[in-house]
């Protein structure tokens, strides 16, 4: 069956939210993902009325999550490309210093993030060499995460997802039915146990495709202490 749509006031607020219909499903249930969409999946034959009046009922914890979603967002200020700026990698601070130097190249040492170049760095220049460095690191080390966590699933016949890097404005990660993995390079600046956490988030929707109990009770068993690393990685980025 195909989706619909629908939504309803709340207040000022409007909440928008999208119908998956099953046929062998036996409840209906909302979901609020990170993005802020609104999900409700349903059995099929279920009244669209029904579904209107059960996210009316649910609307105020509905806006209470998506607000709080709201608040996971990256929120490092817009940075300059200057000298003597701060930069994060893997949950450090790190001081921007260019050179002047034969060879391009982007490294860190000693608390410094040092861009090489043989040309003037403008801050634009700045910005891009640091960028394609970010995505660099981000590729291999977030490759290396998803190779530590997936030995659990790849016992249970899954299939080891791809990984994707795309620049996203609400979220950390997302799993396609189509399996691949996608990861917002801005991830990067963070400790490395917050980059576990969200693969390991998005591996466990290999076996629970929503965020039931079933979902939390397998990142609950594999990575106890989810919560903290959840905590800190909405801390992270200011």
């Amino acid at each position: 069956m195909s989706n619909s749509y629908g939504q309803v006031l709340y207040g000022a607020e409007q909440i928008k939210y999208e119908v998956i219909r099953r046929p062998k499903r036996g409840t209906l249930t909302i979901e609020v993902h990170p993005d802020f969409s609104v999900i409700v999946r349903a059995p099929a034959h279920t009244p669209p009325e029904v579904i209107e009046a059960r996210v009316r009922r649910r609307a105020r914890w509905i806006s209470k999550q998506v607000k709080r979603f709201g608040q996971w967002l990256p929120r490092t200020p817009p940075r300059r490309y200057v000298a003597g700026e701060s930069h994060l990698y893997l949950g450090r601070s790190y001081r921007l210093r260019f050179a002047h130097v034969p060879h391009k190249r982007v490294e860190i040492h000693s608390g410094v993030l040092l861009v090489k170049s043989p040309n003037r760095l403008t801050p634009e220049r700045a910005r891009a060499a640091i960028d394609r460095w970010y995505r660099q690191q981000a590729k291999q080390i977030f490759t290396e995460v998803l190779e530590k966590w997936f030995s659990h699933f790849a016992r249970r016949g899954r299939v080891r997802p791809r990984i994707c890097l795309r620049a996203m404005r609400t979220r950390w990660g997302s799993l396609a039915a189509g399996g691949t993995m996608t990861l917002n390079p801005d991830l990067i600046r963070t400790a490395r146990g917050c980059i576990e956490y969200v693969v390991l988030h998005e591996l466990c929707h290999l076996q629970h495709a929503d965020h039931g109990p079933a979902f939390y009770q397998c990142l609950g068993e594999l990575m106890p202490d989810w919560q903290s690393r959840k905590q800190r990685l909405e801390h992270a980025l200011v």
